[in-house]
């Protein structure tokens, strides 16, 4: 599949998911650019994503690995769950949406997924950056 399509097809999983019902709780914070991660942790279930978050979990339905992350991020490379594969996702953020991109630095974006939403995507992706964008 192209990044064309790829994109579009992703782009419906995302807004209706999302990057983002998407794992065991890792955590990562970053302010424009710098990562830290923790070690993750398996938690099931949306009630899981604190508020003001982007979770992706590295199965469907919010179940396995967590990854939870808050900022900007240039580079998601060495969390696991961004890989790839089915996951699910859910933007808890306090207001603003998320743009995640297939590349790292904000390149090849992919789609942009609505502060509340959630959902499942079942093609192998990986997002390797993230942006809150449309605060209000």
């Amino acid at each position: 599949m192209n990044i064309t399509a790829t994109r579009r097809t992703v782009g419906i999983g995302i807004a209706s998911l999302a990057l983002m019902g998407g794992s065991a709780s890792g955590v990562a914070m970053a302010s424009s650019g710098g990562t830290a991660a923790s070690a993750g942790v398996e938690a099931k279930g949306a009630s899981a994503c604190p508020k003001g978050w982007l979770c992706v979990w590295s199965g469907k339905n919010f179940t396995g690995r967590m990854q939870k992350v808050q900022y900007n991020n240039k580079d998601l490379s060495r969390f696991a769950v961004f890989a790839g594969g089915s996951w699910s996702g859910y933007n808890n953020g306090r207001k603003c949406d998320v743009a995640v991109y297939a590349g790292k630095n904000y390149t090849k974006y992919i789609g942009t997924q609505p502060r509340g939403e959630k959902g499942n995507s079942s093609h192998k992706l990986k997002i390797l950056s993230n942006k809150w964008v449309n605060c209000r």
